[in-house]
Formats: C-alpha cells, structure tokens, sequence
C-alpha cells in the first residue's frame, strides 16, 4: 500500500460483471461501496476489484476478489477473460500517484446474484445498460471503476466514434501514463 510513496505504478484488477438475458440485453452488475471504507465510501464500483499484492498472481487476485467481495465462487470467477488495461495519474494531498488496472469481462449466469462478502461492498445493482451509462456521466463512481466501466462500453460497442463525439478522446484518456 506504500509502494506508491515511493514512486512504483500500483495495479490492481477489476471485474466487469454482466449479463445477457435471453433477448440478447445486456446488463450490468455495479456494487456500491460501503459506507466505512476509507476511500470513496458510497460510491459506485466494479463487480470486484483489489489491488495485486507481491508474489500474488493476476488470476489468483482476481478469484480472491470476487470471492471475498461478491461470493463470486472461483468455478464461476475463473472463467473471467482478461480484456483490457487502463492506466492512469492522480493527484492525492501525499503526492502524484501512477496505476494501473488489469481489466476482466465475466459473464454471469443470468440466476446468479452477488452476495456481500467482506463488507467492502454495501449493496449489488444489476442495470441496464443505458442505465449505467446515464450514471457513468454522474459523480456516482469511484473514477478508476469509471474508466473501468467506460473501457467496457467502448469495447461492446455501447458508445462507438459514430454518435460519440468525444470518443477519440475517451478511448485515449484511459491510456494515460506519467509524463
């Protein structure tokens, strides 16, 4: 948690979970973090997500991670693709902070419900995808679960270049790296 401090780009992994119903609709499953955690409590967030620890393996968080978080079981959560990476500055009141996050899809079947686990998590919304957009233009998301959701959308071909203006900018904002 102190790597930071000293200059080391952080990762993490973070967790798309969605659905495709019968007609062929996706939705979106958001958690809202609790109200005790330390940072962004309240906030909108990922399925799951954690920060990789050393010695700890991508794949391995990401089963953790939804173990703890959303009793995700791990016969379900190892079927999460890896898809994508988003990278990015911050500035904090300690310093200028670089991270990056390994980005998964899982698709979940359409019965399976997330559970609060660890209490990181206060509550699970399933959205569609509308829905989650309209959000995603709000204050509601911790930011880095923001570009996590925006990268998800860009990819399924929720937002594309013909009726975005902004989406050149978008796809290039998720890509940014300490200069």
């Amino acid at each position: 948690s102190t790597a930071g401090l000293f200059g080391v780009k952080r990762y993490g992994v973070h967790i798309n979970g969605y659905i495709v119903s019968d007609s062929g609709e996706v939705s979106m499953w958001l958690a809202r973090r609790s109200l005790t955690k330390q940072t962004y409590p309240g906030l909108l967030d990922n399925l799951a997500a954690g920060g990789l620890a050393a010695g700890v393996g991508i794949k391995q968080t990401l089963v953790k991670e939804c173990q703890e978080e959303a009793c995700i079981p791990a016969a379900i959560a190892e079927k999460a693709r890896p898809v994508s990476t988003v990278s990015y500055t911050y500035e904090e009141e300690d310093g200028v902070f670089a991270e990056g996050q390994f980005v998964f899809d899982l698709e979940l079947p359409l019965d399976f419900k997330p559970r609060i686990g660890d209490g990181e998590v206060q509550d699970f919304y399933l959205l569609p995808i509308d829905e989650v957009k309209e959000l995603l233009a709000t204050d509601d998301f911790k930011p880095n679960c923001a570009m996590v959701v925006l990268d998800f959308l860009i990819r399924h071909s929720f937002i594309d270049p013909d009726t975005e203006p902004c989406y050149q900018e978008f796809v290039a904002g998720l890509h940014q790296t300490l200069e």
